[in-house]
């Protein structure tokens, strides 16, 4: 029943398949474009910055500053992650600091990890795992998962492996969690590429790099070049790979390097290309720098790959005696780490390797070993669970899509129904916004006529009075003594007749003119001359003299073509006024409508008329 049921789900799988477009440089450059602009506007954390505010810390803000130290070091030195790793373990369970004490142990084990010891380093994570406080913190569960799913890897056990990282997304897709789903994708991208599926690994790799550069994580950059790189060379080639290795050294010129851990492996990676391309000696100059890096820190996870490139440069180099002490290191050194994928891979080129040189009893070992563990990494049982979990995610991921539709779909409506009222309210503010337009364009219009023909009344009233003003001066002096009495009347009608005299001066044409500049000229006080003004002008100063220099204007706009033709900031200047925005504001408010306006209409009843 349960071989029928697998069947089935093959079937299935063989249908609705997510996988299988073709990776090109096209799908590739977006996420090199969105790597370099996160390069180039993220700051990164600096050596002497982290060490000065640690010096000045202390409690909790001690605590994560050495955190965050552990984190500029584990990939540059495990010794000195440790430290201040240890350092944060320590003041976390004096000061009681859980989340500080959590991470510290998941660090810890992520140090195990990386020395490639696996139990300690599973043993700390179960450990996390059991802690109750760990669901309040869903970034350090998703490293402790992510880690338990990489130990798996491997291990070659491969279901586990997959179904830790398969649970842990689809937390991140219930919780909607970046992190979460970042770490998940960065999971199975792993476990696939451990099993050689290389388009499935990229493919999980693009997804949680989408979620890296949303997050704007630079710390899983370089990690991240590299394994696209690595992926690319599998499915496209050595050009390829290597242009992307190009950008990674590029990237590596302007921000500080990512550390040895990375280092050894991108070393490897580069060295495998040109093993492939059979430039041997590029090839051994980049194995000898990464067999460096790893002696010198001890890392124990790089060592069993290294021994096997290293047997592959000696083999191609046409020395099978040292390539099958290579092969040897790196089995010891599986051994000892419990690797057992790369035990499976190594017993089968050992089985093959001896064979070949006459060594019968050491090729029948090496073959009973491989199969052995061939067996023990790959039951019919664990290969079915591994194809369950399969279908599993693709329904689940299909689920979703529906669900992205359906709400895609509401969403379209809504969006149509959001459309067609925007357009319904535009059209009705259009209908008012032109009503509105038409009535004020007759406002202005009537505005315009009004003012044109006030002003004309009062240029020819002007001209026909010339010759009686000195009269007409003393009529308005004597007009306004009938009035209550505010100031001495012979006081107030020496500086009304001195004003009346400085008006037809056009003394109000200097954009300087202040009450204090005036009362010096008529040799009066400024209270005085503003009480005159206010009384016998009904205005105060400000608006006095804006009405004097509209008034002149208005005479000259109808007597002058050519000045009525000439830039606005001219006229404004030359009508007394400091600026534009003053006289926009005084001819507004004295005649309703904008000067520029008043020009315009004035010129076109002029053609009328000249037509």
């Amino acid at each position: 029943m349960l071989i029928r049921r697998t069947w089935i789900i093959l079937l299935f799988l063989s249908i609705v398949s997510v996988y299988g477009h073709e990776i090109t440089s096209n799908t590739l450059q977006p996420y090199l474009d969105g790597i370099k602009k996160l390069v180039e506007n993220q700051q990164f954390p600096k050596l002497e910055d982290l060490l000065a505010e640690r010096a000045n810390a202390s409690g909790e803000k001690r605590i994560d500053v050495n955190l965050e130290l552990y984190t500029y070091y584990i990939f540059k030195s495990t010794e000195f992650a440790k430290k201040y790793n240890d350092e944060a373990n320590a003041l976390s369970k004096d000061l009681n600091y859980e989340k500080g004490y959590l991470r510290s142990i998941g660090n810890q084990a992520f140090i195990y990890f990386i020395e490639g010891q696996f139990d300690k380093s599973m043993e700390l994570a179960c450990q996390l795992e059991s802690n109750e406080k760990l669901q309040d913190f869903s970034k350090i569960k998703a490293d402790t998962e992510t880690l338990k799913s990489y130990i798996f890897t491997e291990r070659g056990e491969y279901d586990l492996a997959y179904e830790t990282a398969l649970n842990l997304l689809e937390e991140g897709d219930d919780a909607e969690d970046s992190y979460t789903r970042m770490r998940a994708y960065s999971a199975i991208s792993h476990f696939y590429l451990r099993l050689g599926e290389y388009e499935k690994a990229l493919d999980n790799c693009l997804h949680g790099l989408d979620y890296i550069l949303e997050l704007k994580e630079g710390r899983f950059i370089f990690p991240k070049i590299d394994e696209i790189a690595r992926m690319t060379h599998k499915l496209k080639g050595s050009k390829e790979a290597l242009e992307i290795y190009d950008f990674y050294l590029e990237l590596e010129e302007s921000i500080e390097a990512p550390g040895d851990y990375i280092q050894s492996v991108v070393y490897m990676n580069i060295a495998t290309i040109y093993i492939e391309e059979l430039e041997l000696d590029k090839a051994q100059d980049f194995l000898n720098k990464a067999f460096d890096i790893i002696e010198a820190n001890n890392y124990r996870f790089r060592k069993p790959r290294a021994h096997v490139l290293m047997a592959l440069l000696h083999l191609k180099q046409g020395d099978s005696i040292t390539a099958q002490k290579d092969y040897n290191n790196a089995y010891q050194s599986a051994k000892e780490i419990k690797a057992f994928d790369v035990i499976k891979e190594v017993s089968k080129e050992l089985s093959l390797l001896n064979k070949a040189m006459g060594y019968s009893d050491e090729a029948e070992y090496f073959t009973s070993l491989y199969l052995s563990v061939s067996d023990s990494l790959f039951s019919v049982e664990s290969e079915q669970r591994l194809r369950i979990l399969e279908a599993r995610r693709r329904i689940s991921e299909i689920s979703r899509q529906k669900e992205i539709l359906e709400i895609k779909s509401k969403s379209q409506e809504e969006r149509y129904r959001l459309l067609f009222i925007i357009f319904a309210i535009t059209l009705i503010s259009g209908f008012f916004a032109t009503l509105s337009y038409f009535k004020v364009k007759r406002k202005n219009k009537l505005l315009f006529y009004r003012t044109k023909e006030l002003a004309v009344e009062k240029l020819n009233q002007k001209k026909r009075v010339e010759i009686g003003e000195v009269k007409e001066v003393k009529t308005s002096v004597a007009k306004a003594s009938t009035t209550k009495s505010y100031l001495d009347e012979d006081v107030k009608e020496i500086i009304l007749t001195k004003l009346n005299r400085l008006e037809d001066e056009a003394f109000f044409l200097n954009s300087k003119c202040s009450l204090h500049s005036l009362a010096e000229v008529l040799q009066t006080n400024q209270k005085y001359l503003s009480q005159v003004i206010n009384h016998e002008k009904n205005a105060n100063f400000s608006n006095y003299i804006n009405d004097l220099r509209i008034n002149y204007l208005l005479n000259r706009l109808l007597e002058d073509k050519e000045y009525r033709n000439s830039k606005l900031a001219y006229i404004a200047t030359t009508s007394g006024f400091n600026n534009l925005n003053t006289f926009y504001s005084a001819f507004k408010k004295r005649l309703g409508i904008l000067p520029s306006y008043f020009i315009e209409k004035l010129n076109e009843d002029e053609a009328k008329r000249s037509f």
